[in-house]
């Protein structure tokens, strides 16, 4: 097996960036990933620690937010968005904080009243698991489950971090791997939890509205709709796409 992909994704349910190479560390989600997430009037958040997925705007219910390209600059803290124009948000002051709650407000609209704010919370991610950790996707199992729905279904539907593929990956065969360890380049991933789908997946990246949804079809295949792993960085390192994928 070979890395296929790495997928980063610096706001909670904005975009997706793709990246050739990241250094990932022991007991940490991917670097970036999730470091923002934008709340909404109906949110309870505590600073300073990680929250749940209903505190924040979601493309589960606010599709468009998918369809922007996006691209972060850890150093800088700017982020830059591109969807009908590119803007450059610098979330490291309250000012870019502002005008980018200000932009995922207007496409929440009344599906998510505000107020709006951008969360961070350092070295925590808020994905929708409390568990710090990656996310591990196999392209075998997007081939089958497209074909299963008769339509081309995008990566970024699922918001994964590592794609994997290669000769000798069965389609499904990752959702019998929790236990197992997966060597990437230079770190050792202990795989975890399956992760179960949500609407979210009915959200097409090319254009931020619902269709070809996957969720009966995964349904179908298994009790709950369970589509990729999590697992735990045991070992930190580079990794990067082409790097071999080892199971043990």
């Amino acid at each position: 097996m070979r890395l296929a992909a790495i997928w980063r994704h610096p706001v909670k349910s904005l975009g997706a960036e793709a990246l050739e190479a990241v250094t990932l560390r022991a007991g940490e989600a991917l670097p970036g990933d999730r470091a923002y997430a934008v709340t909404h009037g109906q949110s309870d958040v505590a600073g300073g620690e990680w929250a749940s997925c209903g505190n924040f705007l979601r493309v589960a219910n606010i599709p468009s937010l998918a369809r922007p390209v996006v691209a972060f600059n850890p150093d800088s803290e700017v982020l830059t968005l591109t969807d009908e124009a590119t803007t450059h948000y610098a979330l490291g002051t309250e000012a870019g904080r502002k005008a980018l709650a200000k932009w995922m407000g207007a496409a929440a609209g009344p599906i998510r009243p505000g107020p709006y704010s951008v969360a961070a919370v350092p070295g925590v991610s808020l994905s929708d698991a409390r568990q710090q950790c990656p996310s591990v996707m196999s392209l075998a199992s997007l081939r089958d489950l497209s074909a299963r729905v008769g339509a081309e279904l995008d990566p970024r539907r699922f918001r994964g971090n590592l794609w994997v593929d290669g000769e000798g990956l069965e389609p499904w065969a990752e959702l019998d791997w929790s236990g197992r360890v997966l060597t990437v380049g230079g770190a050792r991933l202990v795989v975890g939890d399956v992760i179960e789908r949500c609407l979210a997946t009915a959200a097409d990246p090319a254009t931020g509205m619902r269709s070809d949804n996957p969720l009966p079809t995964l349904k179908t295949l298994r009790d709950d709709p369970l589509f990729g792993m999590l697992a735990m960085v045991e070992a930190g390192g580079a990794i990067a796409v082409g790097d071999a994928v080892r199971l043990e």
